[in-house]
């Protein structure tokens, strides 16, 4: 289960890690994902920095992929001021490599999944949104993977405080990025398959609830939820129990509306409860009211979908 041992996460909070969590922190290009007691840490989508511990020591992982056109004597100083973790040599030049090898071998859906993050987990506008972001690239052990799992916890007053019982409700968000992710095996049909057949293991979703409780709670206790956790911060309300039903939404970023993908892809959906979530005068920004259930949204947004 993802999550962090206690050990893991003090030497994150104040021990010898205490200075990575710092720099990312202080970087919002910077995003930190927990994982099996592990973290990784994401550049414009790709893994910049993985930590992972073995026999009490940590260890660092830098791909090489990122390095492949550097000179060696580049290589081995990146790779130097990594094991030393110097963190304000080694990030920079990090970010370099990685920014070189994303102009040839663009990963622009993994890219604009972290704006998503950035702006619903951390900018300025975080605490009105409607939505945060507990973890990303989601293996649901059912031979899929989810983009996005959230947690939508409604900007209402009410809600925040956790009033009358509400409970917030987990939502598993599929990002399309381009009409070229609809092709292959990677359609929408695909997906809501996929997800059914998740939702039908009423155990695996137990777990599932679990563990995206520890990964939220650690995530706002290393402050990686700024509106949601330090000292100052309106909202300490703890959450301990999801609400039953689990969502699925499909965020679609630009489609082309001359293209018939979409509506190809549409078609095809038997389920009509599944719902699509549009942006908010061009943001990332993640609000209830830009949510449209199947039939609503393609009566709003039929002369973009429609050919």
């Amino acid at each position: 289960m993802r999550g962090l041992t206690s050990f893991f996460f003090n030497e994150l909070y104040s021990g010898s890690l205490n200075n990575l969590l710092h720099y990312v922190k202080s970087d919002n290009t910077l995003d930190l994902e927990i994982r099996e007691n592990y973290i990784n840490i994401y550049y414009r989508g790709g893994n910049i920095l993985r930590v992972s511990i073995k026999k009490s020591c940590f260890q660092f992982h830098f791909d090489e992929k990122y390095l492949k056109n550097y000179t060696f004597l580049m290589k081995q100083t990146i790779n130097n001021f990594k094991s030393n973790q110097d963190w304000n040599n080694f990030i920079p030049l990090a970010k370099q490599a990685m920014d070189y090898y994303f102009t040839k071998d663009k990963k622009q859906e993994r890219e604009f999944q972290q704006l998503v993050i950035r702006e619903n987990n951390n900018s300025s506008i975080a605490n009105g949104t409607d939505y945060f972001i507990i973890d990303i690239e989601y293996d649901n052990h059912s031979n899929a993977r989810f983009d996005l799992i959230a947690v939508e916890w409604p900007s209402i007053a009410s809600n925040r405080k956790l009033a009358k019982g509400f409970k917030p409700k987990l939502v598993v968000i599929e990002m399309k990025y381009g009409d070229g992710s609809f092709k292959g095996s990677a359609g929408i049909h695909k997906h809501i398959e996929d997800f059914n057949v998740f939702k039908s293991e009423s155990i695996k979703v137990l777990k599932f609830k679990k563990e995206m409780l520890e990964v939220f709670k650690q995530k706002r206790d290393l402050g990686l939820i700024p509106c949601l956790s330090g000292i100052g911060k309106t909202n300490s309300n703890a959450i301990t129990e999801f609400a039953e039903d689990i969502e699925m939404i499909f965020l679609i970023a630009n489609h082309d509306p001359a293209s018939n993908i979409l509506q190809t892809q549409l078609s095809e959906i038997q389920n009509h409860d599944i719902k699509f979530i549009t942006s908010n005068f061009m943001g990332y920004g993640l609000y209830q009211e830009n949510v449209f259930k199947y039939t609503e949204f393609i009566e709003r947004f039929k002369p973009q979908i429609l050919q």
